[in-house]
């Protein structure tokens, strides 16, 4: 019988080429990652298939001792596999709806994004990515080819050595470029769209996600989703620094950092960040 361990790495597996198994399935992974955006895609997609509705997970010590909540009775922690080591070990994270509030508890205030914030993230987007336009979704849209062409330009190489047993096998390297960048690029702006609260049935039909079939074995989905995953980190980073930006100078500098600033980076109440050092390898949000 395989250990625990064992078991959540072959559930990966399994997991990762049914992600691509159909559009829906896809689009419903990139919606639960976009939120989850500050994990890797191996956790992404580990919390996916135990919980598709979770919003901000962190481990038991981080929700009690850090955001005095603690976690209810019967909770079902959600199993990460770490490989980092000789052999593969667990650990759990619980989202917030598994947490109960105490006196002085603390809330994630995850970043939205509103009508007062669209101007000041459009100019950031150009600014950051030379892409402008007056539509912030076909903006996106363009950063997120932007970016799957830039990525395949510095990771081409690793694209040749995995291809073997996919449909991406039957394809020359010109048309391996042309799936991969077809694929990611729609896959980012369907995740950025989707965090950004965007309509993506107005932008997507689901002929645009057919180059995801092509990545239908896990090393393969492995690569796509990690440049994915990868590219829609850095965006929503950098989406949710320029709201918190925005809400300081609205709320003021007391008010902003205690509530409207706190938008995924602080805890509502308190100013602690969150997403980075040793608490952020905790929390993701």
């Amino acid at each position: 019988m395989p250990s625990k361990a064992e078991f959540y790495r072959q559930m990966a597996e399994q997991v990762s080429t049914q992600l691509v198994g159909s559009w829906k399935e896809w689009t419903a992974f990139l919606a639960t990652a976009a939120r989850l955006y500050k994990y890797p895609f191996h956790e992404q997609m580990m919390i996916y298939a135990q919980r598709p509705d979770a919003t901000a997970c962190a481990e038991y010590d981080l929700w009690n001792d850090k955001m005095g909540r603690y976690v209810r009775r019967g909770s079902k922690g959600i199993a990460l596999v770490d490989d980092s080591g000789d052999r593969p070990r667990l650990r759990y994270v619980f989202d917030i709806s598994d947490t109960g509030t105490r006196e002085h508890s603390r809330t994630p205030w995850l970043w939205q994004l509103e009508e007062q914030h669209i101007g000041s993230v459009s100019a950031m987007l150009e600014r950051n990515y030379g892409v402008a336009g007056d539509d912030l979704a076909q903006q996106l849209i363009d950063v997120a080819g932007k970016l799957a062409s830039e990525y395949w330009n510095e990771h081409q190489q690793d694209f040749r050595y995995i291809v073997d047993g996919s449909f991406l096998e039957e394809y020359d390297e010109l048309n391996i470029e042309v799936h991969f960048k077809s694929a990611a690029t729609v896959s980012i702006a369907y995740a950025l769209m989707s965090r950004c609260g965007l309509d993506t049935e107005q932008y997507f039909q689901h002929e645009d996600f057919m180059p995801i079939f092509d990545f239908n074995t896990p090393a393969t989905v492995g690569a796509l989703g990690a440049a994915v995953s990868q590219m829609n980190q850095q965006v929503l980073r950098q989406i949710g620094v320029t709201i918190q930006n925005y809400d300081r100078l609205v709320c003021g500098p007391t008010t902003g950092r205690n509530s409207c600033v706190a938008m995924g980076f602080c805890v509502s109440g308190y100013g602690y960040s969150i997403s980075d050092g040793k608490a952020g390898m905790a929390y993701r949000a």
